[in-house]
């Protein structure tokens, strides 16, 4: 994952962190540093998040506002079905993460993505 998550980020494809646990965020960022390719834009409790959480149609709106895009040009990507699911109903394009790189890495691809 680090390799695709590097290769992304070289090809200028800004991203974002979504989390509903402002604990676990911090957890995962000190295990895993995953701040070296992407931003925790959007952590519930705190910033443009707070008072969301996934899978509230808000969460993903206020997303998009913040990254004054609109929805239809973000990618949204997450291993739980109910916050894929609410995410495509929000406009955006959203892929469920199974747990392979090599997986997601086809599916952005296929997606139109250059990396």
């Amino acid at each position: 994952m680090p390799e695709l998550l590097q290769r992304l980020k070289n090809a200028g494809y800004p991203m974002h962190a979504m989390s509903n646990y402002p604990i676990w965020y911090e957890l995962i960022e000190q295990k895993l540093q995953l701040s070296q390719y992407l931003a925790w834009t959007f952590v519930s409790c705190t910033g443009p998040m707070k008072g969301l959480r996934k899978p509230s149609p808000a969460a993903y709106q206020a997303a998009a506002s913040h990254l004054q895009l609109p929805a239809d040009q973000l990618i949204f990507i997450d291993d739980r079905q109910a916050n894929v699911d609410a995410a495509a109903v929000a406009g955006m394009a959203a892929v469920k993460f199974n747990g392979s790189a090599q997986d997601l890495e086809r599916q952005l691809l296929s997606m139109g993505l250059h990396f």
